[in-house]
């Protein structure tokens, strides 16, 4: 969009041809934090999510325990952090979305949103697979006999093991 980005109801915007007819076009009136509380509460809760608690022990493990921290570190305060400053302050200053944020700064970036909106996905995809675990052993668990308590399965061969309580 050309001209200049005016918070509040409308913004005028250069016709195609740059001529001085102007239009108006309508903004969606965005919600505002009520307070800093609110808005930082909302940044913790997307910040340490289930990434954070279930799989950042594993990837210390698995990657050299404590070496693993320098790098992880050494990458947030170079990469993740300001990155997380430049899309706040994007998002303060344009009060849009993720897709037509990057689109105000510069129409190419655009595709920026775009792929930030899948990656997000592919996240949502992946977690909510491991949350259909935890609900399945969590409702599983409200049963007579747990699922996982016997191998009685049609697919068992004669050397399976049984345990039963005596």
């Amino acid at each position: 969009m050309e001209g200049e980005f005016l918070k509040g109801n409308s913004q005028e915007v250069s016709g195609p041809d740059n001529s001085l007819v102007k239009k108006k076009i309508q903004l969606l009136d965005r919600g505002q934090w009520a307070n800093k509380l609110e808005f930082l509460l909302a940044v913790a809760g997307t910040l340490v999510g289930l990434g954070n608690l279930w799989r950042f022990p594993y990837l210390c493990y698995k990657n050299g325990g404590g070496a693993f921290l320098i790098p992880y570190v050494l990458f947030l305060l170079a990469c993740g952090i300001p990155m997380f400053l430049l899309e706040t302050a994007m998002g303060q200053y344009t009060s849009q979305g993720c897709i037509t944020c990057w689109r105000h700064f510069c129409p190419l970036f655009e595709g920026i949103g775009y792929a930030t909106q899948v990656v997000i996905a592919y996240a949502a995809v992946s977690y909510i697979v491991i949350q259909a675990w935890a609900f399945f052993y969590l409702f599983s668990s409200f049963s007579a006999e747990v699922p996982w308590a016997s191998c009685r399965n049609a697919w068992n061969t004669a050397d399976a093991a049984f345990f039963s309580r005596a």
